[in-house]
């Protein structure tokens, strides 16, 4: 097999993980291939675009804004960069690109108006996509299938229940009628928005019913691989063995913090919470921590997997983690003094940046488990990498493994970290903000209690929980959903 053959079937490889939404697998055989291949386009733009699935959206940018350097007239470029401008907060900005995109690509047709009609749907502005999704006028089955799901998504902003379902069950009709591969995950999601409209009439089993049919193109995931690894975190990264190990010794710009909770815990309520104080950046979801795990293999050439890599760690090599960090954060930390990570993976690795970044902190949040597994279970999660969402026992199973490495952390680590439960926080939000506060060493800033004025919203699932005054009606949610939830209820028996 030559050169030019084998790069084309990595980057087919990594295509169809991206695909499948195998993001996390997608980004470590990226970041490896591009360590052999620095310059190839098209596996950058797939790491552009993995980052978005993966919501770090701030990585995201930096890569599309780099290939753009590179290629200022590329319209699919041009067509990527708003949705990663819209994921770090700059709704401005990403609305603006792409209504230049429209304006210079007028054969690119409807597509960069359905583009658009999106961007203002998720930025609280429906008349504003709604006159876009007029001006489009589709012919095309599937134009107009998307024009269906859009709508559908804004009769549900605007509480129009009965309609949005009836909107959906079109799109999910046509879009089946026409078979578009590109329609296959927003069919999915489809399922979703329909459950959140059964569950705020009340329609509970109709809601249910609806969340299954979202899952049904993802099941059979195999549990076995993840619980492993979060088991040999948990009995390898002890106190003694994280004491003998080597630690970086340089003063960074920023103080990081880990939000270090499940999905759908409230990990983007509190980071937007602590967005509103001068002295706090939001990052997000970010995934540079598994770059760094990848980076520390080669640095080290070490041939022992993770996460027993770290024994080969040198405190020069600890720092030159760390720095990477920093790096990460450097596009957007600015004057800020300390700077959040709510990644969903941080449960796993928090041990290893403990390590390499002396000045962390960490918040670990919780949430009912019951809570925690309704909303997972009928929320759009496994399209971006999150499938143990799709069984119930799975869910238990890994959502207990996840709040025992929760608990071993704090156990084993000497960085500062603070407890918090979501329930609390919903309903003593003075009370709570000031402990957290007081926990990262920055002065009371009342703006943190109107969070909900934000004018830099992170465009992530959680958007529209963090966009409204602090609400407390998902606690106890569980209970119009109990008959399903036996499952979870066998795992997760010990923290009920």
């Amino acid at each position: 097999m030559n050169a030019e053959s084998s790069k084309q079937d990595i980057e087919r490889i990594i295509a169809d993980l991206v695909k499948r939404g195998l993001n996390f697998i997608a980004l470590e055989r990226l970041l490896e291939a591009l360590d052999n291949d620095p310059k190839n386009t098209r596996l950058r733009f797939l790491l552009g675009e993995v980052y978005i699935n993966l919501l770090d959206f701030h990585q995201a940018k930096k890569v599309f804004e780099e290939l753009l350097d590179e290629d200022p007239d590329n319209r699919r470029i041009l067509f990527m960069l708003p949705k990663a401008l819209m994921g770090t907060g700059d709704k401005d900005g990403a609305i603006k690109l792409a209504k230049d995109f429209i304006t210079s690509n007028p054969d690119y047709g409807p597509r960069g108006g359905l583009a658009l009609a999106d961007f203002y749907e998720r930025v609280n502005q429906p008349e504003k996509s709604r006159e876009v999704l007029e001006q489009i006028a589709p012919e095309d089955g599937e134009i107009k299938a998307s024009c269906c799901y859009t709508e559908g998504r804004l009769l549900i902003q605007e509480k129009r229940y009965e309609e949005a379902i009836a909107k959906l069950h079109q799109f999910i009709e046509m879009r089946n009628a026409f078979e578009y591969e590109v329609q296959v995950n927003k069919a999915d999601e489809a399922w979703f928005q329909l459950a959140k409209a059964y569950d705020k009439m009340g329609e509970y089993d109709k809601a249910w019913d609806a969340a299954e049919e979202g899952h049904a193109s993802y099941r059979g995931w195999d549990e076995t691989r993840p619980l492993e690894e979060l088991e040999s975190i948990r009995k390898f990264m002890t106190r003694p063995v994280l004491e003998g190990l080597a630690q970086a010794d340089e003063q960074y710009e920023w103080d990081p913090l880990f939000i270090v909770g499940m999905p759908r815990s409230g990990t983007t309520l509190l980071e937007q919470i602590l967005g509103m104080h001068p002295l706090v950046s939001n990052g997000g979801e970010m995934s540079i921590s598994m770059s760094m795990v990848v980076e520390m293999s080669k640095i080290t050439d070490s041939l022992i997997p993770w996460p027993k890599t770290i024994i080969d760690l040198r405190v020069d090599d600890a720092n030159r983690l760390g720095s990477m960090y920093m790096n990460a954060l450097r596009p957007f930390a600015g004057d800020s003094k300390i700077v959040s990570n709510k990644s969903l993976i941080l449960q796993s690795q928090l041990g290893f940046l403990s390590m390499t970044l002396p000045r962390s902190r960490a918040i670990m949040l919780y949430r009912h488990p019951l809570d925690n597994a309704v909303s997972c279970h009928t929320t759009s999660l496994v399209s971006i990498g999150h499938r143990y969402t799709t069984d119930l026992s799975t869910f238990g199973k890994v959502w207990v493994a996840r709040r025992k490495l929760q608990e071993h952390w704090l156990e084993h680590l000497d960085i500062p970290m603070l407890e918090l439960h979501y329930e609390s926080l919903v309903q003593n939000q003075n009370d709570e903000t000031r402990r957290i506060l007081e926990f990262l060493g920055v002065e009371w800033e009342p703006d943190c209690l109107d969070f909900h004025k934000s004018t830099n919203l992170p465009r992530t699932i959680s958007f529209d929980q963090v966009n409204r005054k602090m609400y407390s009606t998902s606690d106890g949610r569980w209970r119009n959903y109990e008959k399903y939830l036996g499952p979870v209820i066998d795992e997760v028996g010990e923290y009920l």
